[in-house]
């Protein structure tokens, strides 16, 4: 059954339980108000009481016993009554509550479902983005020194995307969550030229040494061009750091401003 024919059914019992008690105490009321006539006339009757003055008292006496004896059989049949309707209300109260329960239950449970739901649907959008993010294809891969973000990589890799290159730069494709290693084995699998800013700080660290590693490996198979900017460094750091690289003609930045650089490397796409 619903929660609101429970409820109708409910208020429809209290209304019959209040109605009851009412009729039972008007009924006690009105035997205690028998009781107490029954009393006054004991007390009127004295040893001067003429018999057929007395005979009428006792006649209604009688009568109000009858009375009280008839008050007494409705007070029964109300209490019969009462107790029947509370069993009842007591029963749909306790239904009315497994109902409310199950309910809250059912209510509870769509609502992990749905948490549950919303958690497949992210993790599939990840994935979604994930496998998107890996099959990218980029113009050019970014190699550099976090210490020459603000002088060269970032500016250039802005002018870049303003001519219309997709490219990939740490700060533009990694998201928070990221795999760092992925990611950048993702760029390097799917640049067509590797972009290499080749500075003092370059040669000093880990993750470029890694990086120019696996420029390298595609360059050896044909898949990808190592394109070199130099930018405050000699022909002799170059070389001392990489043979290779010192003989790959690139651009100085001591020759060519940021945006004159992108604009010749994007002639490459072009």
């Amino acid at each position: 059954m619903s929660i609101s024919l429970l409820q109708n059914e409910i208020k429809n019992l209290s209304s019959e339980i209040a109605r009851l008690n009412k009729n039972l105490t008007d009924e006690q009321k009105n035997e205690a108000k028998k009781m107490s006539e029954i009393s006054r006339i004991s007390r009127s009757i004295t040893k001067n009481t003429s018999i057929s003055m007395l005979k009428s008292k006792n006649r209604q006496i009688e009568r109000l016993n009858n009375d009280i004896v008839k008050s007494k059989s409705k007070q029964a049949d109300i209490n019969k009554k009462l107790g029947e309707k509370q069993e009842k209300f007591t029963s749909k109260q306790i239904e009315l509550n497994k109902e409310q329960e199950r309910i809250q239950k059912q209510i509870i449970k769509n609502q992990k479902d749905m948490e549950q739901r919303q958690i497949i649907n992210i993790q599939e959008y990840k994935s979604i983005q994930n496998d998107e993010q890996i099959n990218k294809k980029y113009d050019f891969f970014i190699s550099h020194a976090s210490e020459d973000k603000k002088d060269v990589a970032e500016p250039l890799a802005k002018e870049l995307e303003k001519l219309g290159a997709n490219v990939w730069y740490d700060k533009f494709t990694l998201k928070v969550g990221d795999s760092l290693r992925k990611s950048i084995d993702s760029g390097l699998a799917n640049s067509k030229y590797g972009i290499v800013i080749l500075t003092s700080t370059y040669f000093k660290k880990f993750w470029t040494e890694k990086e120019l590693n696996g420029l390298f490996s595609r360059y050896s198979e044909g898949a990808c061009k190592i394109l070199p900017i130099w930018h405050n460094v000699s022909k002799e750091e170059v070389s001392k750091y990489s043979p290779i690289l010192s003989d790959i003609l690139g651009l100085k930045t001591a020759d060519y401003t940021i945006e004159e650089i992108a604009k010749q490397l994007y002639e490459f796409i072009k």
